[in-house]
């Protein structure tokens, strides 16, 4: 099977590296400056663990770059599984830009923190009866490895290749209603397996199957330690560690769990429920820092509309106040502003 991955941030370059283990890999690269920079080395992905002190090199990789306008629709040239690393807010259009090689027999793999970006793809490219007939397999999934960006095409792994509770948890988005037959449905499923196998076999990859209702909790779960845990260190420049320990902010952090709770009675969860899966995280990966942290750092736009900015809209739909939320959210916005952030 040959993977296309689309964004080579730390997450991609860290699936990637370990999918090149066993599989084709294809780097699927923003522009010609990017492609002429992975030239300059060497086409390799250098990786090291946080626990090693040598690094690794892989090379190998082949590598296209993203551009709709001359891109073939050839069915030669058609995709067979594309792990999407971008941020949330680049999701639509990343994808855009490799349209015309995915067909309903490719299938996409969403990795962006936060919640919404499957509703607003497809209603963004396949919103119609026509489009939906080629609507590709989706598989959603939650990221629980922590990994840091040290450089272009350099990735240092902190956490999440060896602990259950961490790794991906990947599971088939169920569009039933886009099936026009049995036959289509079944084939969506054993698309989907497929891929998600093909993952689960890479040991470092960490990679669990379940169901959708398990992983839409899980989803949920970590959306309220990236409400907490990424809003409150982009603000503060700071590691998971220093964060917890600050009275002040946990002081948001179970205001944050609150709003949660209500917002999302799905969850079942208490205030403190939610608060010891924050703590347990931040202590977990202390010296981490989130890829809210990093973008501030890069001056980078974040993702947070489709985190802190998803429980608030979704509080409005459901007439719930949620005002530590807004202001978490209208905080790094402010901040984005003052660091020019693009």
């Amino acid at each position: 099977m040959r993977f296309h991955i689309l964004g080579t941030g730390s997450a991609g370059c860290n699936t990637a590296f370990h999918l090149r283990s066993r599989h084709e890999v294809t780097l699927i690269l923003r522009s010609q400056r990017a492609l002429q920079d992975f030239y300059k080395r060497k086409n390799e992905i250098t990786y090291q663990r946080a626990n090693q002190p040598n690094s690794i090199k892989i090379g190998g990789f082949d590598t296209m770059v993203a551009n709709h306008k001359t891109l073939s629709n050839d069915l030669k040239n058609t995709m067979d599984a594309v792990v999407v690393t971008t941020k949330a807010q680049h999701v639509t259009e990343a994808v855009a830009s490799i349209k015309p090689y995915l067909t309903r027999f490719s299938t996409l793999i969403l990795l962006q923190n936060g919640m919404g970006v499957v509703e607003e793809l497809i209603d963004s490219l396949w919103s119609g009866p026509d489009e939906q007939k080629n609507l590709p397999a989706i598989i959603r999934g939650v990221n629980n490895h922590a990994t840091i960006r040290t450089e272009p095409f350099s990735v240092q792994h902190i956490t999440g290749w060896d602990n259950p509770n961490y790794g991906y948890f990947l599971a088939a988005v169920p569009f039933t209603g886009t099936y026009s037959s049995l036959h289509d449905e079944q084939q969506y499923y054993e698309q989907t397996n497929a891929v998600i196998q093909a993952c689960s076999d890479i040991p470092d990859l960490n990679t669990k199957k379940v169901d959708w209702q398990d992983l839409y909790e899980r989803m949920m779960r970590k959306l309220v330690v990236n409400c907490s845990l990424n809003a409150l260190s982009g603000i503060l420049e700071s590691t998971n560690g220093p964060i917890i320990e600050n009275p002040y902010a946990v002081l948001l952090i179970h205001s944050i769990c609150k709003e949660c709770a209500e917002v999302l009675p799905e969850m079942n969860a208490t205030t403190e429920d939610l608060y010891k899966v924050v703590e347990h995280t931040a202590y977990t990966a202390s010296t981490s820092k989130t890829s809210t942290f990093q973008d501030i750092l890069a001056k980078r736009l974040t993702e947070m509309e489709y985190i802190n900015g998803y429980i608030v809209r979704l509080a409005k739909e459901r007439n719930i106040p949620a005002p530590t939320n807004q202001l978490l959210l209208n905080l790094l916005h402010a901040k984005e502003y003052h660091i020019q952030a693009s």
